[in-house]
């Protein structure tokens, strides 16, 4: 085994590797040299050895299709049944295909490692960030690093760790698509496209979209330019792996029986991940001003809209957190709740109104968790791009404590509002996609000038009506309709037990 592994390491294509690193450092380390002797600055052995190792070209064109051919290897080529059987999982086979992915792959990284470090010599040694670290000019991608890290040893060992996450992330997600299609033509198809997606995503996405590139987790100067901080990079990287980890505990179960499971949690999962993308879509655009506070990305959040203050991105947002929580209660639970009521449940109950408000106070209670749970979101993203940690807008000139209620009492009236009139019409209609169909047109209350007198309670919650109107006067609205939507509700359930 220890022979092998030497052959391994030695054999022609690690050497062919390793002219290729050598060269390709050669390059930048002249690159170095001849602009800081034009610009006059200090360099030292971080600059060659750092670029070496987070060059996004280097690692777009030679290191991810290596990568990608090792992948490929370690989980087609070295698929075999005999192995599977003698294990007893798919689940195990996965680790062992991963022991053997790095096997193969340690070489390439030790020889990746190496040549960052040997291409330093010639070079001034320092354990301090160079002047031509520093400074800010075209041949440079380091000068972001700066700001986030004391040391630019620091920064060899994230990079590092990072290629460690990134490469082991991949094989996992590559051995389990192969476990569920059991297909070698799809592996090959989705190995191209991610190869193609990573050039697309480097080359085509603008700024705002640069944290869907794949490159933006194999580097960690694009993961700065991406996300404005290096936390994001390495949380998004370790929440994906642990998920995917998580998973392995079910890839031996009946396909039909987690395939329902996984199907029932599929609403849940997109609509977090919208939320998610928003919010950080948000703090990304806004962390660009230096005075931005956690605050200033939570009031931008959930701004919405008014009929006066319009903006599309906004109203699309807001229509996906609030109509989307809206629909999401409609589908994985007030359908359910509205179908399967009987005589059972009636005489269980001995009304319909005890019915109705033993389920209502649980949405009530599930309605102030998600409000909490958005403001949580928004404030721990907000510190993840590197927004000011304080207690004020810059904004937005209401007193912060009054944002916090209008966000929190007329956002829970407000879903409140939703829910009933999803409800009323469900109930009158006995068809939940009546639910979906009010939703919709809810949305059209929000366009421009529609609203203009604030008095139509939809949207209502959006911070930006806090610009033309008192907190107070929106909760007495909310208030007012939820009462008589509340009476509606008590007549209909009423008249339904005449019938």
């Amino acid at each position: 085994m220890k022979r092998e592994s030497i052959e391994n390491i030695v054999s022609i294509k690690w050497i062919v590797v390793g002219a290729v690193f050598y060269f390709y450092g050669a390059m930048l380390k002249s690159e170095i040299v001849q602009v800081a002797y034009q610009q006059r600055l200090h360099f030292n052995n971080w600059d060659v050895s750092l670029r070496l190792l987070t060059d996004p070209y280097l690692i777009l064109y030679f290191v991810v299709p290596i990568v990608l051919l090792l992948l490929i290897k370690s989980i087609l080529i070295e698929f075999d049944y005999q192995i599977l059987v003698r294990l007893g999982s798919f689940k195990k086979w996965i680790y062992y295909s991963f022991k053997n992915f790095w096997k193969i792959t340690f070489p390439l990284l030790c020889l990746w490692v190496f040549m960052s470090l040997f291409m330093a010599i010639g070079f001034p040694y320092s354990w301090s960030w160079s002047e031509f670290s520093k400074t800010a000019h075209s041949t440079n991608t380091l000068d972001r690093l700066v700001y986030f890290f004391n040391e630019p040893a620091s920064v060899f060992v994230a990079q590092l760790l990072l290629l460690l996450c990134i490469f082991s992330l991949l094989h996992i997600v590559f051995a389990v698509t192969y476990v569920l299609t059991k297909s070698k033509n799809f592996m090959l198809f989705i190995s191209v496209f991610f190869f193609l997606f990573s050039i697309i995503g480097f080359k085509l996405f603008p700024n705002e979209f640069a944290f869907l590139s794949p490159l933006s987790f194999f580097s960690i100067t694009n993961g700065i330019d991406a996300f404005h901080s290096p936390i994001p990079v390495y949380i998004v990287v370790i929440t994906f792996f642990c998920v995917c980890i998580w998973f392995l505990q079910f890839l031996d179960l009946d396909k039909k029986v987690y395939v329902h499971s996984i199907k029932s949690y599929i609403p849940i999962v997109t609509y977090f991940s919208l939320c998610v993308m928003g919010i950080g879509a948000t703090a990304r655009s806004l962390v660009q001003s230096p005075d931005v506070t956690v605050w200033d990305v939570f009031v931008m959040s959930f701004a919405g809209v008014s009929a006066d203050r319009f903006a599309y991105i906004p109203f699309f947002f807001y229509s996906v957190v609030f109509f989307g929580f809206v629909y999401l209660i409609q589908l994985l639970f007030l359908s359910n709740e509205i179908e399967q009521l009987g005589y059972y449940k009636i005489i269980r109950f001995k009304s319909l109104s005890k019915w109705f408000w033993s389920w209502m106070t649980k949405l009530m209670g599930v309605t102030v968790f998600f409000l909490f749970m958005l403001i949580i979101l928004s404030l721990v993203l907000a510190v993840c791009f590197g927004a000011h940690v304080s207690f004020y807008m810059t904004l937005l000139s209401n007193p912060l404590h009054e944002v916090i209620y209008h966000f929190f009492v007329n956002g829970f009236l407000q879903i409140v509002f939703y829910i009933s009139l999803v409800f009323i019409f469900s109930w009158t209609s006995k068809e939940s996609i009546y639910g979906v169909v009010l939703t919709s047109m809810l949305m059209l209350f929000m366009l421009p000038s529609v609203n203009s007198k604030g008095i139509i309670p939809v949207g209502l919650n959006g911070i930006v009506y806090l610009a033309d109107y008192s907190p107070y006067y929106l909760t007495f609205i909310l208030v007012t309709m939820n009462i008589v939507s509340y009476f509606i509700i008590r007549y209909l359930l009423k008249q339904s037990l005449k019938i």
